[in-house]
């Protein structure tokens, strides 16, 4: 008798406890009673330790769970199961499915080969047997099974032993064999001009008794002329190559297909895409017209690897440019070059083609992501956008939201435990993932089975019902899923949807939102309706909204869109991405939380072992004093485990230099259930400081991850000696051993420095100057000397006309090596900076520099004119504030004052001297309590 879903779902938590002491190794095939399904089965992810992780069960009709592990859906239509094309609601006959996978009854050794199931709803599944047969011995193919598949007897009775002996080599699965292989990942295809089903699986295993199981890296290939076997093997082969296959590792192995699918395109052209390179590389080639083999064959084996092939026809291996060779872009393409990827699977959809990977890291899933291109053979690129910032890096280091990405909500980045097996097209837009949970082979292992969507300019998007809605899917998902997802077929973009590009924290910009943005698709554009997902943000930075379209001719409601709206606060700047970053471990991986990647991985402080370190810090500093508003750290979730800290504690370098604590602190729960938490920290009581240092703290044995710091303050300084178009020289810098030159201390990298060292007579002083592109008023100087002894800084300005003066900051003593100091000056208005380092008898190597930049509200100058013999010194002031000002200029000659001069005018004031020659000197211009010094070189009239 058949249960309800209810009741197999209660069976299948009794199956697990009562398997609790199996080994995972060795664990049986579950049973339970034959269940019907309505739904697929709903998935959680709790993590790879809790005792319900391997659950649900999939039973099929026998109430045994399915063994179909890497396996493949694919479609026919039954009239005898002919298998003659896909055939959907029509009177002479309906859609039948076919599922083919790893059968693992006896775990990860001994398999006994493919296995086949059948099913009209891709729900509920038919046992149809083994259908590619493996062996436990040489003495099994001498059966009349194996006879009438290989002719393996002679007529006379005898048997074959060099044939047995070759076929042994590939079908045998026993562990106790001398060269034990292994069955994974099969794939089929139907091929209607043949009228043959083709499967292709990747073969692999032992060259050498008790050598690697891996050491092969073949691709299989069997035929029959029925969809349920017998299929007999024809061929196991390697794949095409390019010839510099070892440019991403020097290990590889030429024509080398380890983890394989399959796929057929609308015109019949049948592809099959396997991972290379020692997983480096994800190629893709296309299949001749029978679908056994490659376009490309020669007679011989040419790599001598113990291929097998039933019609003496070997793939031609390397692309080397000969006529009997493959062409890339032609015969094959390489997906992915260097991405160490593993478990393709390709579909189409819209006039694109995907191709879905896993990462390589043995049983355990990653974070899984996807390649788009317009052709098979063309280029491919991850994602849809090729000039994200995500195009190249580590798949594992995709932010939750970028490109490329697979999965959405995927809390503990496992691809919701699974890793790819297929996507199984149903038609209409409505694809299906199915992945593998895999228990390191074991016939436990379950499948999850979830539903794909698409978003703008057709991004792939994956979501798990069950945890995404749970009210409506946690018992299991149909296809009703997407009818409010935007279902329909193609690709559509959106255009300018004219929102705001920048708001302030807490403002309300709903009024500006609009009710329907443009949508391409087919060629066609037409308004739509839409919703929002905000009307404001708090948090500043870059920060995404989310559009839902409404119903068109073309698609369902519910497609969803994102866009970017910055938020920022007048005055107040992310001080981070300047400043120098440092950490306690792992210190080449600080500058990456800074990078404005506030999803991505950033910096952690792993070690190996397995036991971390219990506290560690993160410091950000500038060589400039600033007032700082907020911190804001966002921490980052790398993998299943809460990788973030408890507690974060703030410090902050004071007046002398030194690191001191503040009062702040943030603490974190550590829920390996949650996304990422963000930690704001608010330093509104701190004083100006050049430094802030995080202390970070863990209540359990993690390692604490980082993904972006973001500290919020006053816009008040530009630092000079970075801004493009500025020019910096030195009177000496460092050649020997390494070169360390004047610009290394402006590149705001830390790992740079300027270096005054000499092997010789210690450089006694050494001058740094600074040139902008247009002269600015500066006040301050920072730096921080890590090497050597500075007993004084002193600092010059140049003027307008070239001539060289002092500020008030003369002979100052700096802090000690490794903290830093800053050099504070009356404002000047400077055309270049010079700073004048004494270090007698030592030398100083300085990582950062910086020359300040104070905001002002005029733009003075001067001029010295001659009327007759007499020099007329003439001042000219700029007000750029937002109202009128009073400012007071004050010369040798006298002092005026401009009245009322209006935003964005000047004015003009002259000064008699009475005389025909005046000496270098200064002026001043004062508004209000603010006052800039400007230089004038000496003049003569004749």
């Amino acid at each position: 008798m058949k249960s309800t879903r209810a009741v197999a779902l209660a069976a299948c938590t009794a199956v697990a406890l009562a398997m609790a002491g199996v080994g995972t190794a060795q664990a049986a095939v579950p049973t339970g009673d034959p269940t019907t399904y309505s739904t697929y089965p709903a998935i959680q992810d709790p993590g790879s330790r809790a005792a319900d992780y391997f659950q649900p069960y999939w039973f099929d009709d026998k109430g045994a769970h399915i063994q179909a592990h890497g396996g493949q859906i694919v479609t026919a239509q039954e009239l005898g199961v002919t298998g003659d094309g896909v055939t959907s609601g029509v009177e002479s006959g309906r859609t039948v499915y076919y599922w083919y996978g790893e059968d693992r009854t006896n775990g990860y050794y001994g398999s006994p080969g493919v296995h086949a199931y059948k099913s009209y709803d891709t729900l509920n599944w038919t046992d149809e047997g083994v259908v590619l047969r493996a062996v436990s011995s040489a003495s099994e193919l001498t059966s009349p099974y194996f006879d009438a598949l290989y002719d393996t007897v002679d007529d006379a009775g005898n048997p074959r032993a060099d044939r047995i002996a070759q076929l042994d080599y590939h079908l045998d699965t026993a562990d106790a064999a001398d060269h034990t292989t292994v069955f994974e990942r099969p794939k089929v295809l139907y091929n209607k001009s043949t009228r043959t089903w083709v499967l292709w699986w990747h073969s692999d295993g032992q060259t050498t008794p008790g050598g690697s199981m891996y050491a092969r890296s073949m691709a299989g290939v069997a035929v029959s002329d029925s969809p349920t076997g017998p299929f007999t093997m024809v061929g196991v082969y390697r794949l095409p190559n390019r010839t510099n296959y070892k440019d991403c590792i020097s290990a590889a192995v030429p024509g080398q297909a380890r983890d394989m699918t399959v796929f057929q395109d609308a015109d019949g052209t049948a592809y099959i895409s396997y991972s290379s390179e020692e997983n480096r590389s994800l190629y893709v080639a296309k299949l001749d017209s029978s679908y056994t083999n490659v376009t490309h064959t020669t007679n011989a084996d040419q790599l001598n690897a113990g291929q097998y092939s039933a019609d003496g026809r070997y793939p031609y291996i390397f692309a080397d440019g000969t006529a009997a060779a493959p062409v890339r872009g032609q015969d094959f393409q390489i997906v992915k070059e260097c991405g160490m990827l593993e478990a393709p699977a390709l579909f189409a959809h819209g006039g694109k083609y995907y191709a879905v990977a896993s990462g390589a890291t043995g049983w355990g899933p990653n974070p899984q992501t996807y390649y788009t291109a317009d052709s098979v053979l063309g280029a491919w690129i991850r994602g849809v956008d090729p000039n994200d910032p995500y195009e190249n890096v580590a798949y594992n280091s995709i932010p939750e939201g970028g490109d490329g990405l697979l999965s959405i909500g995927d809390t503990r980045r496992t691809t919701f435990g699974s890793q790819t097996a297929s996507v199984l097209d149903l038609g209409g837009g409505r694809y299906v993932y199915l992945g593998d949970r895999w228990d390191s082979g074991a016939a436990d292992s379950t499948y999850v089975a979830l539903p794909i969507t698409f978003g703008e300019n057709g991004r792939a998007e994956m979501r798990n019902p069950a945890t995404e809605d749970p009210a409506r899917w946690a018992r299991g998902w149909d296809a009703t899923y997407w009818d409010d997802k935007g279902l329909g077929n193609g690709i559509w973009s959106v255009g300018d949807t004219g929102l705001p590009t920048t708001i302030e924290p807490g403002m309300d910009f709903g009024a500006r939102l609009p009710v329907t943005v443009p949508v391409t698709s087919g060629g066609s554009t037409a308004q739509v309706g839409v919703t929002w997902s905000a009307t404001s943000f708090t948090e500043r930075g870059s920060q995404t909204i989310t559009g839902t379209l409404g119903a068109d001719a073309q698609f369902t409601a519910g497609r969803t869109f994102t866009r970017t709206i910055m938020v920022a606060t007048p005055g107040i700047v992310n001080l981070a991405p300047q400043a120098t970053v440092a950490a306690s471990s792992r210190n080449d991986m600080a500058p990456s939380v800074v990078d404005g990647n506030v999803k991505g991985k950033g910096w952690d402080n792993w070690v190996g072992g397995g036991a971390y370190p219990a506290s560690s810090w993160l410091s950000f500093s500038w060589p400039l004093a600033e007032k700082v508003d907020e911190i804001d750290v966002h921490t980052y979730k790398d993998g299943s485990t809460a990788t973030w800290p408890s507690s974060i504690a703030v410090e902050y370098v004071d007046a002398s230099g030194a690191w001191r604590p503040s009062t702040v602190h943030a603490a974190l729960a550590q829920d390996a259930s949650a996304s990422a938490p963000v930690a704001k920290l608010d330093l509104t009581g701190l004083p100006l400081t050049n430094g802030i240092r995080l202390q970070l703290s863990t209540a359990t044995n993690t390692w604490q991850s980082i993904s972006e710091v973001q500290i919020w303050g006053a816009d008040g300084v530009t630092d000079l000696c970075s801004v493009a178009g500025t020019t910096v020289s030195a009177s000496f810098f460092q050649t020997e051993w390494a070169t360390m030159p004047a610009q290394s201390a402006c590149d705001r990298n830390a790992a740079t420095s300027w270096s005054t060292w000499t092997g010789g007579t210690p450089v006694s002083a050494a001058t740094f100057t600074v040139e902008p592109a247009t002269a600015q008023i500066v006040d301050r100087v920072g730096f921080t000397n890590i090497e050597g002894t500075i007993t004084g800084v002193s600092v010059d300005y140049r003027d307008a006309q070239g001539t060289w003066h002092s500020t008030s900051a003369r002979n100052q003593p700096p802090h000690a090596n490794g903290l830093p100091t800053t050099v504070s000056f009356a404002p000047v208005f400077a055309s270049a900076v010079r700073v004048a380092f004494a270090t007698p008898g030592s030398y100083l190597k300085i990582p950062v520099l910086a020359v300040g930049a104070a905001k002002s509200t005029v733009v003075p100058s001067v001029a010295v004119h001659c009327t007759g013999s007499q020099i007329v010194f003439k001042t000219t002031v700029q007000n750029t504030a937002y109202k009128a000002a009073d400012i007071t200029i004050t010369t040798p000659f006298g002092t005026k004052t401009a009245d009322s001069v209006a935003p964005g005018t000047s004015s003009t004031i002259a000064f008699p001297t009475h005389t025909s020659s005046i000496g270098t000197g200064e002026t001043t211009f004062s508004v209000d309590d603010a006052t800039v010094t400007v230089g004038y070189p000496a003049a003569t009239c004749q």
